[in-house]
């Protein structure tokens, strides 16, 4: 999936209009470049070579872990990276909190609830959460929140305050997701035979909803918050560019605009490797919760075929055959 990911990059900048080479040249010369000092930094950064020796030579030096030197910025992209990378994580942390305890909360509102207008309003919540585009409501909550109501910063990270609008605009998304997913998952749980069995002995029905509902559809829940953390990790290269985070979101906006392909395809691959990480820690946890979640679908539960009487030891009734195999 990274190699797919990496060479997609690769084809799509190609494809974009114009000329990193002349860019750079312009850069350094501060005014329009001429044909020659263009050619000379097409020289001088590889680009004469084909699209394909060229990817292949980044392939190379990305496998060793050396992304090579910024068009941009004429810095090695590893340290780039790893000094953003620590505004990117903590960013993402922050918002899956924000997910994590407005959408559960939510859910087990929703799956405990038997008013039918609450479950309808959270429905519509949920659902208006997840359909708000991200730019958009980065823009309503800067006008209300920082212009009209003046609480927070419009922008930047210099204090705590300036946290609130990013991790609301991540996270809220994921906690509509999550709370429709907690409210089905728990609602179907609350109905098992061994619910039914802790009423009858008395407890009470917090202790019903985190002992027994709770752990039994955290598997789904599991599931559908690693691909939100994945989902979070590509929102902030909208997030960070409106709010002005030096984050790796932002690096990859500020790389594509510069045609700065090593960049670029650099960002993208820890961008999408996050996402590949996230999903893949999900499906680890969800196992270690639910053992059966690892079995396959041609995986089957081995059940010994008991010994039957004295006269019949080693013989199998035909329809306990035909249940076991």
């Amino acid at each position: 999936m990274l190699l797919a990911l990496s060479a997609g990059t690769f084809a799509l900048v190609l494809l974009a209009r114009g000329d990193p080479a002349a860019i750079l040249a312009a850069t350094r010369a501060g005014r329009p470049a001429t044909p020659e000092q263009v050619e000379a930094v097409r020289v001088e950064l590889g680009l004469d070579a084909p699209a394909a020796v060229r990817y292949l030579r980044w392939l190379a030096d990305a496998s060793t872990g050396d992304f090579g030197v910024s068009l941009r910025t004429d810095l090695p992209i590893g340290p780039e990276i790893a000094d953003r990378m620590g505004v990117t994580v903590g960013l993402v942390a922050g918002s899956v909190v924000v997910a994590l305890v407005v959408g559960v909360t939510a859910g087990i509102v929703g799956a405990v609830s038997k008013r039918g207008l609450l479950r309808g309003v959270l429905r519509i919540g949920a659902l208006l959460a997840t359909s708000v585009p991200a730019f958009w409501l980065s823009y309503l909550l800067v006008l209300v929140l920082a212009l009209r109501l003046r609480l927070v910063p419009t922008s930047g990270m210099a204090s705590p305050a300036t946290w609130v609008m990013p991790m609301a605009v991540l996270g809220l998304p994921a906690a509509g997701v999550l709370s429709r997913v907690v409210a089905v998952t728990l609602r179907e749980a609350l109905d098992r035979p061994y619910v039914l069995a802790a009423v009858a002995r008395g407890s009470s029905p917090v202790s019903i909803v985190v002992r027994d509902g709770l752990p039994n559809a955290a598997g789904p829940i599991l599931s559908v918050t690693g691909v939100t953390v994945g989902s979070m990790l590509v929102g902030t290269v909208v997030v960070e560019q409106i709010f002005g985070w030096p984050g790796l979101g932002a690096y990859f906006v500020y790389a594509a605009a510069a045609r700065d392909i090593p960049a670029l395809q650099a960002s993208a691959l820890v961008l999408g490797g996050g996402f590949i990480l996230a999903n893949r820690l999900a499906d680890v946890l969800q196992v270690l919760i639910d053992p059966r979640s690892s079995r396959g679908p041609g995986t089957h539960l081995r059940i010994p075929r008991p010994r039957w009487g004295r006269g019949g030891a080693g013989q199998v009734p035909e329809d306990v055959r035909a249940v076991t195999a």
